[in-house]
């Protein structure tokens, strides 16, 4: 089985993730989910291709590929399949996060530039193609015997493909939900008219235009640092002894998408710059800018858009000041930056920083090049008298950046590397207080704590909503991007529309659990505001007491002050807004069964009092039969309960339910007489004989056996309702 976490093919027997220790999902499960779909595909890819051989055409769609799929888990996607020249990903299945389809766009995005850049390093005008679509599929493993794959379906994906193949080459084009999820960081226009097969109210998309990020801007820059206090002042610690010492320093910032690290990262900095510090930054995904083209607008002043004559002359200035007589070193990096082809290496094969090359000279060259930045960063580092922070906020995986910060650590320097990762293994080994190593020291970051989660949502959310906020925070799981999102969802942006998607929201907040603790959780919802320890380790597969617990301790469930069953432990969703969510993930098709298994717990267990609530389960189940006699009694004690107090009209209501089920005639006949009956004890003439007159349709309609028992009853409560209007002339006259 593949982990869907990490795509690690496991042993048969395997109930964990050899690779990254995720629980591994049953064949059969499957959810529904909010999901956003990428298909990325070559455009003109045949015809560009003509005359290769099968071998060069493979091996170039294949690297092509890979580098995309790369960009893909760099935005924590998850690719899905490969399909000729093209490929899917998903983001928000199997895991999720509350900005899923802003991230969808900017991977397309990247992807894109990615294939772009390899055709240029390769002489072919390669260009791509991306749709993006955001909503509901059914998610989860499908196919048959030892050939099961974790996919997803729906409408969603199809127009996701529709979008892709009607959009221009080198565009992403989404479809109007993911437009909706985005725009607040995202720029769209409106394409061309479009004809999608299938989907004839989609008359236009969205083509992106450009993004916030590209022009550096935070958002969220003017919010005050909340919480972390611990975290800020070990690392500043870690960068006084890196200073005091004189010796390089690795620390890793491990954390889960959304954990803050970027934003603690910035904080740091401030805070030694305030101490007359540098920091150093290199930062983005694939697809950006390189790290050496960043290192070089820092350490070598170099702008954009200059011309490469001056770019050169200002490079190899700054490079004689900080390496004297190093000209080996310079022309290295002079050529890494496309500015000088050096002796017996082609400027092509330099410029190509981010491609693995087979051929030996090439390795050498390229590890030349990570060696001379190492050199200068040194260099800049060492002269520094306050210290160096070099800032890796980074999930690129180029070699020729792993090599150089590989080179760091341990170099005679004040310079502290701090790295940003989200390697789930190294998260769960890391310690909080900071794990050290030979190689490194280790800082996991934990959910941010109740009043720091407060504090930042407060910053955001409208005042009028900050009543109910501490008990949404729960849901969010203290995770800080989570809280951020939470927050647009509780104001109005300057449109006046509300941002963010709850349902992103709440579902990223679900993936923080394991599948079998979701599969508990969904019997508890689907249960109702209330279930019962009892149903629950009952009813689920296997012992559930530590995904009982673990629920508990999170506060999703929360226990009841009174259960409804005698001797029983009750609970509740700390939020209905919670078990709304949980109940969006079930399956439709999944439903009736979980019904009916809960319907025949409560019959089982429950007191007559709960006989609503068991007809419920039994009418969800498709079961209406068995749903009647409960009905039928919640609806006689609700009239029983009302004429004792002259309440209002509640069992109406349950008779109304009782009456819409789909019934033989016989039995609606039954339900009709009750009604009536159940009327005239609430002294309500006319209804009842509403329920009289129509309940004749029904008798005629039942089995003839039982025609003249119902005809017996019917004339008796005629009697009743004669009587009853008898006593009201007299009351009157």
């Amino acid at each position: 089985m593949n982990c869907a976490s990490c795509n690690t093919a496991n042993p048969p027997q395997a109930r964990f993730c050899i690779m990254c220790g995720e629980q591994l999902r049953t064949a059969g499960s499957r959810e529904r989910r909010r999901v956003s779909v990428v298909f990325i595909d070559l455009t003109a890819f045949t015809t560009l291709t003509l005359g290769f051989d099968p071998e060069e055409l493979r091996d170039l769609a294949d690297e092509v590929l890979t580098v995309v799929a790369g960009v893909i888990e760099d935005y924590d996607g998850y690719v899905d399949a490969f399909r000729g020249d093209g490929l899917i990903a998903l983001f928000g299945a199997p895991r999720s996060h509350p900005d899923d389809p802003q991230r969808a766009v900017l991977a397309a995005a990247a992807g894109l530039r990615a294939i772009e850049t390899i055709g240029r390093a390769k002489g072919y005008p390669l260009k791509g193609r991306a749709g993006v679509n955001t909503g509901i599929v059914i998610a989860g493993a499908v196919g048959s015997g030892r050939v099961r794959d974790y996919t997803v379906m729906g409408s969603t994906v199809n127009l996701a493909a529709r979008l892709e193949a009607a959009a221009i080459p080198g565009e992403v084009w989404v479809g109007p939900d993911t437009f909706e999820s985005s725009r607040h960081r995202l720029v769209y226009e409106l394409s061309p008219p479009v004809r999608l097969a299938g989907f004839p109210n989609v008359r236009h998309a969205y083509r992106l235009v450009s993004t916030l990020e590209q022009h550096n801007v935070d958002p969220y820059a003017h919010l005050e640092f909340v919480g972390r206090v611990r975290e800020l002042e070990l690392l500043e610690a870690r960068f006084s002894a890196v200073r005091e010492d004189g010796r390089s320093r690795e620390l890793r910032l491990n954390g889960e998408p959304g954990s803050g690290k970027t934003r603690l990262l910035r904080e740091v900095a401030k805070r030694l710059a305030d101490k007359g510090a540098r920091t150093i930054w290199i930062t983005g995904n694939s697809g950006e800018s390189d790290a050496f083209t960043q290192l070089s607008r820092q350490l070598l002043s170099l702008e954009d858009g200059e011309e490469s004559r001056v770019r050169q002359q200002k490079a190899l200035q700054a490079l004689q000041g900080l390496l004297p007589g190093e000209s080996r070193q310079h022309e290295l990096i002079l050529a890494s930056l496309g500015l000088f082809t050096p002796r017996a290496v082609s400027s092509s094969t330099l410029r190509g920083a981010n491609q693995a090359s087979s051929q030996a000279d090439s390795k050498a060259t390229s590890q030349a090049v990570s060696r001379a930045w190492s050199t200068l960063l040194v260099a800049t580092a060492a002269q520094a008298e306050a210290g160096t922070l070099l800032a890796v906020d980074s999930t690129s995986h180029d070699p020729q950046l792993l090599e150089l910060l590989k080179l760091l650590p341990g170099a005679q320097a004040p310079l502290l590397l701090i790295r940003t990762s989200r390697d789930r293994t190294v998260i769960k080994s890391a310690v909080t207080e900071g794990a050290v190593t030979d190689d490194y020291d280790a800082l996991a970051l934990e959910p941010l704590g109740l009043e720091a989660s407060v504090a930042l949502l407060n910053q955001l959310a409208n005042p009028i909503l900050r009543v109910a906020t501490e008990s949404l925070i729960f849901q969010v799981s203290g995770v800080p991007a989570y809280i951020i999102e939470l927050g647009r969802a509780l104001s109005s942006t300057r449109s006046g529309s509300f941002s963010g998607s709850l349902a992103s929201l709440l579902q990223a907040r679900l993936d923080l659990l394991t599948p079998a603790e979701r599969q508990l959780l969904s019997l508890a919802a689907v249960s109702g505001e209330r279930t019962w320890e009892r149903l629950l380790l009952d009813l689920s597969d296997g012992s559930a007491d530590d995904r009982l617990l673990r629920l508990l301790s999170e506060n999703l469930l929360v226990t009841e002050a009174s259960s409804g069953i005698p001797g029983m432990v009750a609970y509740r969703f700390q939020s209905e807004l919670l078990r709304h969510a949980v109940m969006r993930m079930i399956p439709f098709g999944d439903r009736p069964l979980l019904h009916l298994r809960v319907a025949g717990w409560l019959e089982q267990h429950a007191p007559l009092a709960l006989s609503e609530l068991i007809g419920f389960h039994f009418a969800e189940g498709g079961s209406p039969e068995s749903a009647y006699p409960h009905y039928l009694a919640a609806g006689d004690l609700a009239a029983g309960d009302l004429a004792a107090s002259h309440g209002d009209s509640r069992y109406q209501i349950l008779f109304e339910m009782l009456l819409g089920l789909e019934l033989p005639a016989g039995m609606l006949a039954q339900g009709k007489l009750a009604y009536a009956q159940a009327a005239l004890a609430m002294g309500e003439p006319e209804r009842a004989e509403t329920q009289l007159d129509e309940g004749d349709a029904f008798i005629d309609d039942a089995n003839p056996d039982l025609q003249v028992e119902l005809r017996e009853v019917q004339r008796s409560l005629r009697a009743d309702l004669q009587a009853l209007r008898s006593r009201a002339s007299q009351k009157w006259a």
